[in-house]
């Protein structure tokens, strides 16, 4: 990820909004020339790799060439030599150059460094020799043969947008899909949040997130798990994020707005749809439709006391009935005791729970309809188990 000070974003005072900058299509080519700087300077240091590249970025407007040197130094790989070994080094180089203060001549540096070091002096100049495990004299081994300058556009639209939300105070995200991934992505960036049901023509829930702290005053400090958890959010679609940008302190915030459609994960891996074979093999033999029934993959979020659940389908009559399906399949002894604890806990949906047989006397204490499996569902038991709910009259 950039520095803040390496952001660049455009802001209007009129209406209060903001957004990152993005590259346009001109810019593609200036940046191949950087990248060819760095295919072809295997061996030199970070420190002329990068005013050799900043050369090559020159056409690029001027507030963007750091923010894409640094991303071409996070793809590039590097020599790291030991920082103990260099500092000892350093010591001993100092300890021998005491006696002839002041070394003023080039030729008396490299005899005290030949003095010291024997034969692992290399002639080179006495600085990059004796620092060689500073960042600007790391030196440069290689750089991914698929990285392009489309990759590099994509990355530094990406970048500049997480570091934007560095001053973020508040994020919230619409979504009409995927609410487990996004539940899960929340949580790996420790992010509290709280849900609402967005209720019309195309029903969604909206994701409110922010952190701990946030409970007691306006922060700023999620603003890295804010950038983190977009990283992973621009992998999915049907989302629109709006979050409140305090720039300063003190001034009123400014509103920054990101939608899938802005396609700033364009090129990254979209997360396996399903999480089990199970999962899988349920929504292809049931299809989109069957017997008036539809299929929704994690189309809901229910309240489990003191956590959240999304369960793996919600089925939807053409009558109104809404039964949601959680698999509870073979995993570990603790996975499923949290899995039932947290099901125990949701109250006022039709739930269908599936579980293995050997599972069925302990779920059958929960506060839903058992379907039992031995080695996959059938639709042959998940059919009337659906029916059973619209005898009963249960509208979602």
């Amino acid at each position: 990820m950039l520095t803040a000070a390496l952001r660049v974003y455009h802001w209007d005072r009129r209406t209060s909004s903001i957004s990152s900058d993005r590259l346009e299509d001109d810019t593609l080519p200036v940046l191949a020339r950087g990248l060819d700087v760095y295919r072809a300077r295997a061996g030199q240091t970070r420190g002329q790799v990068r005013n050799a590249a900043r050369l090559a970025l020159e056409e690029l407007r001027p507030d963007r060439i750091e923010p894409v040197v640094k991303l071409l130094d996070d793809a590039a790989s590097w020599s790291w030599p030991p920082a103990a070994r260099a500092g000892e080094r350093r010591l001993a180089v100092f300890e021998a150059a005491a006696s002839r203060h002041p070394l003023l001549e080039t030729d008396a540096a490299h005899a005290v460094l030949a003095e010291v070091l024997g034969a692992e002096d290399s002639g080179e100049a006495p600085v990059p020799r004796l620092y060689a495990d500073y960042p600007e004299f790391h030196r440069l081994t290689g750089f991914p043969a698929d990285y392009t300058a489309e990759t590099l556009r994509a990355d530094y639209d990406l970048a500049q947008a997480q570091a934007l939300l560095y001053s973020a105070t508040r994020v919230i995200v619409e979504a009409r899909r995927d609410f487990k991934h996004i539940l899960r992505y929340a949580r790996l960036a420790r992010l509290l949040h709280h849900v609402e049901r967005i209720r019309g023509k195309d029903d969604g829930y909206r994701f409110v997130f922010d952190g701990p702290n946030s409970i007691l005053r306006r922060t700023r400090v999620y603003g890295v798990d804010f950038a983190r958890f977009l990283a992973a959010l621009v992998r999915l679609p049907d989302w629109r994020l709006t979050a409140e940008i305090e720039l300063r302190r003190g001034w009123r915030p400014f509103t920054f707005t990101l939608a899938a459609e802005d396609r700033l994960g364009a090129g990254l891996p979209a997360p396996p749809e399903f999480d089990s074979d199970l999962e899988e093999a349920i929504a292809r033999k049931f299809g989109r439709e069957r017997s008036g029934w539809t299929l929704h993959r994690e189309a809901a979020v229910l309240d489990a006391g003191r956590a959240l659940l999304v369960p793996d389908f919600v089925f939807r009559h053409e009558d109104g009935t809404e039964v949601v399906l959680e698999i509870v399949g073979y995993w570990t002894p603790e996975y499923v005791a949290d899995k039932l604890r947290r099901l125990a806990a949701v109250r006022s949906v039709n739930l269908l729970v599936a579980v293995p047989r050997r599972l069925a006397l302990r779920a059958g204490k929960l506060p839903a309809t058992v379907l039992p499996f031995k080695r996959r569902l059938l639709l042959r038991d998940l059919l009337p188990r659906l029916e059973a709910f619209r005898r009963r009259g249960g509208g979602g």
